[in-house]
């Protein structure tokens, strides 16, 4: 009797391992296949999103609000006084308004174009208001002495939180807006040799 018990027991351990395999690849089916589309899914989402945002950010900055008029905002000069930006908006003046920052080495490689499109056309009826992304105003105030910019320069030093990159959607920089002396942005994100071809159809007529 014991030998037959016994017997029974073993029968009974060796169908138990046997199905394990079976069990593990049923689970392995169900589970597996699951996960990889998941994190697939997850990544592939990521890397959309992520190509996306940058193509729809980009071309967004290039096109956004021009055909409007101009937002105005409030920030403080060097000197600590407050300026509005529609103080030199208008009066028969065309309004380059430049965002930069100390920080930003683009913007003080595109500087050069900048300064000699202010050299040029600044008595031609150009005016242009820098707006700096600074946090630090010493950085910012000697970068303007270095880069020798003689214009308006208007920051509240918060960086990437200041008021322009809310009210103006600024993502990036260098970024600018050409104002027309009706207060309508006509372009933005004129850099180099397209600044100048834009300000010389304007002044130049050509």
């Amino acid at each position: 009797m014991r030998r037959i018990l016994f017997l029974f027991a073993l029968l009974l351990a060796v169908s138990a391992q046997a199905q394990e395999p079976a069990k593990a690849q049923q689970m392995k089916n169900i589970v597996n296949p699951q996960d990889t589309v998941l994190k697939k899914t997850e990544v592939r989402k990521f890397v959309v999103r992520r190509d996306r945002s940058k193509d729809d950010e980009k071309n967004a900055a290039m096109k956004a609000f021009v055909g409007q008029r101009f937002t105005d905002l409030e920030m403080l000069d060097t000197d600590g006084n407050s300026h509005k930006l529609s103080e030199y908006v208008g009066n028969g003046h065309w309004l380059f308004v430049d965002m930069w920052a100390s920080w930003c080495g683009p913007c003080r490689a595109e500087m050069p174009h900048v300064v000699a499109a202010y050299e040029k056309y600044h008595k031609k009826g150009l005016e242009m208001v820098s707006i700096s992304l600074d946090n630090q105003k010493e950085n910012w105030v000697k970068a303007i002495t270095a880069l020798n910019m003689p214009w308006t320069h208007l920051s509240d030093l918060k960086g990437w939180q200041s008021i322009v990159c809310d009210v103006y959607k600024v993502w990036a920089i260098p970024d600018n807006l050409l104002i027309n002396p009706q207060g309508e942005i006509v372009a933005r994100n004129l850099r180099g040799e397209t600044l100048h071809e834009k300000l010389k159809e304007i002044f130049e007529g050509k």
